[in-house]
């Protein structure tokens, strides 16, 4: 297929490389103002280590996005969350009918792409669709040099509308590097997404240590304690809840980490403790600035939190967490997020939510 891949950084190159490696047509682009590792990869040759033992030579590396969309079949968008609906209005303009547009790590992200499809009267001309996170665990060393320490082997998938989640799924679960299994629908994937279990309450709790100039340490087995744990496990069962009460059969958190890499955990402590995906590095962020808080915090957290608000339920950790957050990086997430509740369902019943999200437009009128 031709694929293209929006975002240089650690998850961009490595999925850029395994699926030239599969025998498809790759073009990799970073946007003018964040190349990232674009102009420092030699030869468009970018090369795996760790799980992975190969060098692969992409078609094209470009800042043009008109040029890198031309001809793509399927175009994974690998960004930080805050770059999505700004890097989809740029999009917008050379996206042609039939061209599927997959945000990895999606945290919601197509169901406000489908809102601009709408506004542009292209929501029946391109396909939507989420993953829940990167394939990977890995780590560019620099550009063209990336460490997989592990691919994960189950991952959830979801179209805006759900409708066509089937089809998206069939179309690339030829070459994407992990399994994909279906969700109901953007919020069911949504509310399973892993990044906001364990970042925030590690983060928040180890403020101290990491400060403004970060710290050398393990940020896992050496971040966590048992108490900690428990927080975890009780912001994990306030999630489980507000999916349960929108209809949905909710995972644990340890569930999904044994899905992605076939362990057996039954312990919060134990998992983060004992996990090889987690502790082969340190994983240390540098600042309270890193995407763990800015992106896990706004993009995550924030949603679930107001989703459980329009069902009546209010997650008072959650509500301490991104409280904390925000003093700590002196802003205000409650009213920087996706508040997606009020964003897309004010005024909705869940049967009209439903509805929504699995056609994408509200039930006719009787």
């Amino acid at each position: 297929m031709n694929i293209t891949i929006l975002g240089c950084g650690h998850g961009g190159q490595a999925l850029a490389a395994q699926l030239t490696l599969l025998g498809n047509t790759v073009t990799l682009h970073a946007d003018e103002s964040h190349p990232g590792h674009l102009h420092t990869i030699r030869n468009n040759t970018i090369t795996l280590q760790g799980k992975l033992k190969a060098s692969a030579r992409l078609e094209l590396l470009t800042t043009d996005i008109e040029l890198a969309l031309l001809g793509a079949e399927v175009i994974y968008l690998s960004l930080p969350t805050h770059a999505h609906l700004p890097q989809f209005r740029k999009m917008l303009p050379f996206l042609k009918k039939g061209q599927i547009v997959i945000t990895l790590a999606g945290n919601f992200s197509s169901l406000y792409f489908h809102q601009e499809l709408v506004k542009a009267g292209k929501e029946r001309d391109i396909h939507l669709a989420d993953i829940a996170s990167l394939p990977y665990a890995c780590r560019a060393q620099e550009g063209g040099e990336v460490n997989i320490i592990d691919i994960k082997q189950k991952i959830d998938i979801a179209a805006m509308p759900a409708c066509n989640t089937s089809y998206i799924k069939n179309k690339i679960a030829g070459h994407f590097p992990s399994q994909l299994q279906a969700s109901t629908n953007i919020l069911e994937m949504g509310l399973n997404i892993t990044s906001a279990i364990s970042h925030p309450t590690l983060m928040v709790t180890n403020a101290g240590r990491i400060g403004k100039g970060g710290a050398d340490f393990y940020f896992y087995k050496e971040g966590i304690s048992r108490d900690i744990a428990n927080i975890i496990a009780t912001l994990d069962a306030d999630r489980m809840k507000i999916g349960e009460i929108y209809g949905f059969r909710m995972p644990s958190y340890l569930e999904l980490m044994n899905r992605f890499y076939a362990y057996s955990y039954t312990s919060y402590y134990d998992f983060f403790t004992q996990s090889p995906a987690h502790n082969t590095l340190k994983l240390c962020p540098v600042s309270m600035q890193e995407r763990y808080l800015s992106q896990d915090i706004p993009y995550v957290m924030l949603p679930w939190y107001s989703l459980g608000l329009h069902a009546g339920y209010e997650s008072n950790v959650m509500k301490s967490l991104i409280y904390f957050s925000s003093v700590l990086n002196d802003t205000c997430y409650f009213s920087q997020g996706r508040a997606i509740a009020s964003d897309f369902f004010d005024g909705m019943e869940l049967i009209d939510i439903k509805h929504y999200l699995s056609n994408g437009r509200l039930p006719l009128a009787a």
